[in-house]
């Protein structure tokens, strides 16, 4: 008799180690929401630093451009793109100022490859981004060399 009895409270109210209650759904749904919320901010401001970086090397590829245009050279280094270097045919700034990486450092100007990217030495930029990198940032800005694809992932 007793035993019937058990049987049906458990009939009646259901086997408590099958499954999940809709509490514990409700708590496990929530804290995946919450992880998601933590960590997208993160990746959308990586996302904005590579995309800053990416259109700062192409202005300065382009005032590079604009610079050989009016003087039939290019640059020595980035600088001269601000002030006059003392090249017959300098048309004023070609750029207002020579922006920082968005991680805080220089962009690096390789005349030896006509190429604008960022240094290797740049302590805080991921390695991947840096020249050399497999989604190295770069511009290159002489119109016979080619430029490699822009990013690794396209």
């Amino acid at each position: 008799m007793m035993n019937h009895t058990l049987n049906n409270a458990k009939s009646k109210f259901g086997d408590r180690s099958s499954g999940m209650t809709r509490t514990q759904l409700l708590i496990l749904v929530g804290i995946v929401i919450l992880i998601a919320a933590l960590s997208l901010p993160p990746y959308l401001e990586y996302d904005r630093k590579v995309k800053t970086a990416d259109t700062d090397v192409d202005i300065i590829a382009g005032a590079i451009k604009r610079f050989h245009k009016h003087t039939n050279e290019y640059p020595r280094k980035l600088e001269d793109l601000v002030t006059d270097p003392g090249v017959e045919g300098w048309n004023g700034s070609y750029l207002e100022e020579i922006p920082k990486t968005p991680w805080g450092g220089s962009y690096q100007l390789l005349p030896a490859i006509y190429k604008v990217c960022i240094s290797l030495k740049h302590p805080r930029v991921p390695e991947k981004y840096k020249h050399g990198g497999v989604a190295e940032i770069s511009r290159v800005y002489h119109a016979n060399q080619k430029e490699g694809a822009k990013y690794w992932w396209k």
